[in-house]
């Protein structure tokens, strides 16, 4: 008897450490500031084992990785946060659409962004790194972001000379707790990009089935210590963060 009694009170003592320990590290995680925070889950792991994979009749195979955005000004401010798709399909056709919330120096105000950049891969060989391929600029007319038949956001090309498409959206990033950025970044939705006048291609976006809670606070903090940087005077964290934080079901 007294061996088992010995190996059940090991066995409680285990258990109170383990359970001492996460408490610790969740108290840890409650004293960082927004700002200690996002700092504390950058860099991000940029890993194969993030990227998704499908294979469909119009496109044999495709890759998509889903990441957030965050930069830092020279103040050591946050000064834009949002999400980037990035998809690659076989022939080396790279498509970036990036949805952002942007505070520039010379801005009063917070600015919401859509972004499209697109790349001919050459030769395309997924054992070679990005910076070893060569690359072809390509000059897409319009994008479009349709999600449950209603259009989620677009834009077309306003300039000939830059190959990468840039428009204010009409859409507020910063409502209803950072939505859709986080809606965004989930997938589930279907991209249409024109390459040729009149000819969009049509590309299923998958759900992300490689999301990370831990991304979702990093864009929630990230919002918190944007409009900490916007505002005049100071609000206390603990309102922002409340008001920020938004957890897709």
């Amino acid at each position: 008897m007294a061996p088992v009694i010995k190996r059940i009170i090991i066995f409680l003592f285990s258990l109170l450490i383990i359970v001492l320990l996460l408490a610790g590290a969740a108290k840890g995680n409650q004293l960082l500031s927004s700002k200690e925070f996002i700092k504390k889950e950058l860099p991000l792991d940029q890993g194969n084992d993030k990227l998704i994979i499908t294979e469909a009749q119009e496109y044999p195979k495709r890759t998509f990785y889903f990441d957030p955005l965050v930069v830092f000004n020279e103040q050591d401010n946050v000064s834009l946060c949002g999400y980037e798709l990035t998809t690659v399909d076989f022939t080396g056709t790279r498509i970036v659409v990036s949805l952002y919330a942007a505070l520039f120096d010379d801005a009063p105000e917070i600015i919401n962004y859509v972004r499209l950049e697109t790349l001919q891969l050459t030769p395309f060989d997924k054992e070679l790194s990005f910076s070893d391929m060569k690359k072809l600029e390509l000059y897409p007319y319009t994008m479009e972001i349709i999600k449950n038949n209603t259009l989620f956001e677009s834009l077309e090309r306003n300039s000939s000379k830059a190959s990468a498409i840039i428009h204010k959206s009409s859409n507020n990033y910063l409502l209803n707790k950072g939505k859709i950025l986080k809606e965004f970044y989930m997938g589930g939705y279907d991209l249409h990009v024109e390459f040729i006048k009149g000819y969009p291609i049509h590309i299923p976006i998958p759900q992300n089935i490689k999301f990370l809670h831990a991304k979702i606070d990093l864009i929630d903090h990230c919002l918190i210590e944007l409009r900490k940087n916007e505002k005049k005077t100071k609000i206390p964290e603990e309102n922002l963060l409340k008001e920020a934080s938004y957890r897709i079901q």
